[in-house]
This record gives C-alpha cells, structure tokens and sequence, in this order.
C-alpha cells in the first residue's frame, strides 16, 4: 500500500511539474548533449554561434507578433512558415549539435527533435483549427510549417506590426539568454575548462534546473488546490430543495 502511495506521488510530481513535456523532455536531450560534448574547434563554433544568434532572433522577432488566441499571426516571419519560432528553435539546437561534436548524439537529438517538435506542431495547429476555422485552413494550405521554401507567401488581410512590448510579455527573453548562456559556456569549454568539468557540471546543471522546476511546479499546483479547497461552494437554492423535498415524499 505504502509503495502504490509512493508511485501515485511520483506521478503526480511529474504530471504537475510537467516533465514529460516539450521543456521537460528538452532539458534531458540537452543534458546528454552537455555529458557526452567533445572540445569544439574555433570554425565550428563560429558557425554553431552565427546559426544559434539567428534562432534567437527569429524567436524574438516572431514572439513580438503573436498573440496567443487572440489573432491568428500572419505577417512578419509568419509570412514564410506557420512556426517561425520552432524554426528559430531548430537553429538553436542544430548550433548546439555542431557544439556538442560528439557524432553519437545525433541520436538522441534526431528523436528529441521528431518526438518532441513534430508532434508539438500537430497539435497546436489542430488546436488553431479549431479556434480559427476557415481562415487557419486557408494560412495552412500557403504557408509551409517550419522551413521557409516557398519564400515569402502573399496572404490577405493586414500587417501586424511588431511590438517589443508583446516580445517580452512572452517572455521571449528566457531563451535569448539561455542561447546566450549556451554559446558562453561553450566558448569558455573550447578556451579554459577541462573535460571532466564542463562535463559534469554541465549535467549537474540541467538535473538542478529539472528538480527545480518540479519544485516550483508542485508548489503552484498545491497553492491553486487550497484555493479551490478555502473557495465556499455555492449556497444551495431553496427552490431546488423543497422540489428535492416533495420527490423524495
């Protein structure tokens, strides 16, 4: 009994600190990209550096354009493909393979990637579907979903301009720094750390930032449950108890 209570918990921890999701599933691929890095030479980095800044770009730029539910975005890099930020985010990790130069990575990056990203992009269109009807349909049939082969796509309707404002209410900046802090740590392993540190530190890292975010997760879900617990249900009619009365007589 005490172990089934035990396995019920770890469930919920995990489900509640969303750890089985895109970000969760994400900070494992990364911490094996970390433990299993090789030294990176100087034109590699320079290369992962350039792809990496523009995928941090591309990111910003198309989170100061959408508004999550309230307009469908179809301007600016939602003009070449209908996720531009999963787009700027491909860029970001192809940067980080280049940087990890360990060739048996692919692996897990391929299947973190297909498993992750592809099924992300189904869902959230099949939700827009629904939201938007006929006019996502349409965005869908023109617009590609992540490479930007067909150029810029000429779509009715008008621009929505940009808005730094909207770029860090979505807290785009998170992952600026996070593409900053990658590149970083990076330079710092190609020029000063030893193996065995940048590593294990590395790794170290991801575990903390994993049990953390578990630990913030938990708290808030346990914060919104007394709420709903403190919240008095609401006062019974009276009509509805003498005609419950009169049934039951």
């Amino acid at each position: 009994m005490e172990s089934r209570t035990e396995n019920e918990g770890l469930a919920d921890w995990l489900r509640n600190a969303r750890l089985l999701s895109r970000t969760g599933l994400g900070l494992v691929v990364v911490g094996i990209g970390l433990a299993t890095a090789v030294r990176p030479a100087p034109g590699a980095f320079a290369a992962a550096a350039l792809l990496a800044l523009a995928g941090a770009l591309i990111r910003f730029w198309s989170a100061g354009i959408i508004a999550k539910n309230k307009q469908l975005a179809t301007s600016g890099p939602y003009a070449y493909v209908r996720n531009p930020l999963y787009f700027g985010s491909l860029l970001v990790a192809v940067a980080f393979f280049i940087l990890n130069g360990n060739p048996w990575f692919v692996v897990p990056a391929a299947v973190g990637a297909v498993v992750l990203y592809m099924r992300t992009v189904k869902s959230e269109e099949a939700a827009l579907a629904g939201h938007f009807g006929a006019a996502f349909e349409a965005y869908r049939a023109t617009v590609p979903a992540i490479l930007p082969w067909r150029g810029r796509c000429r779509l009715e309707g008008g621009e929505t301009a940009y808005s730094l404002d909207q770029s860090l209410h979505n807290k785009e900046y998170n992952g600026a720094l996070g593409t900053l802090g990658m590149l970083a740590a990076f330079y710092a392993y190609m020029h000063w750390l030893p193996d065995n540190l940048f590593r294990g530190v590395g790794a170290l890292v991801v575990v903390v930032a994993v049990v953390l975010r578990g630990v913030r997760a938990t708290r808030r879900v346990r914060a919104e449950r007394a709420a709903r617990a403190a919240t008095p249900p609401p006062e019974a009619d009276p009509g509805e108890d003498a005609d419950a009365g009169r049934a039951g007589s």
